[in-house]
């Protein structure tokens, strides 16, 4: 694939990710592997409105230096890049995913529908390292997990997929919000059916002053 192909594929899936509510103007970044290097979008770019000059080349040796324009966590995707065979990373900001792992006391989640299962199998859950920071996460934690599986939740922060292809990556990222979004369904209904009864008074409707004892649910 072309340096264009590559171009034109970043742009599009931004503008996917955008359109479905998982980024803001200023949130997330999308990157494709191109041989010894890869494009990454640029630091607070709105990925709903992509421009060819919003796509900077960075080189996956750790040597090599990153350009400033270069979204913050370059050196995370540079990092997953060289842990695992992935050859396209999408971070978003999914609000259920981040929902859920703000609520679980796991290190992972379950998927509990057939897609999900096949697609994702367990999603590890990691702590953030720049909690209420707008910088660029510490890489180890996240590439290590990521050498594991498809997809990664950070807690307090976003997530982050992987693929063999940009279309790839953005289909796990849709279905890591899908099966958080369904496991947070399940998770309410659970609470409801459990729910202790409670006795509320009421008076009678027949005689003033008379009350009676309803069970609520």
């Amino acid at each position: 694939m072309n340096n264009d192909d590559h171009r034109a594929r970043l742009i599009a899936v931004g503008k996917d990710l955008y359109n479905r509510g998982l980024q803001t103007t200023r949130s997330g970044n999308i990157s494709v592997r191109d041989c010894e290097r890869f494009l990454i979008t640029q630091t607070g770019a709105n990925l709903g409105r992509l421009l060819e000059s919003n796509l900077i080349h960075v080189g996956l040796s750790q040597h090599l230096p990153i350009s400033p324009e270069a979204s913050c966590e370059t050196p995370l995707h540079r990092a997953i890049y060289n842990a695992t065979e992935a050859l396209a990373i999408v971070h978003a900001h999914p609000i259920h995913a981040i929902a859920l792992a703000q609520i679980s006391h796991e290190d992972g989640i379950l998927p509990i529908h057939n897609e999900g299962i096949a697609g994702l199998r367990r999603i590890p859950i990691v702590d953030t390292t720049v909690p209420g920071k707008d910088t660029g996460e510490e890489p180890t934690a996240i590439a290590a997990a990521l050498r594991q599986s498809c997809a990664v939740v950070v807690r307090g922060h976003g997530a982050f997929t992987i693929g063999g292809s940009l279309e790839e990556a953005l289909y796990k990222m849709l279905l890591l919000e899908d099966t958080c979004q369904i496991n947070l369904l399940i998770h309410g209904q659970s609470r409801t059916a459990t729910a202790p009864k409670t006795l509320a008074v009421l008076k009678s409707p027949r005689r003033t002053g008379a009350r009676r004892l309803v069970r609520s649910d």
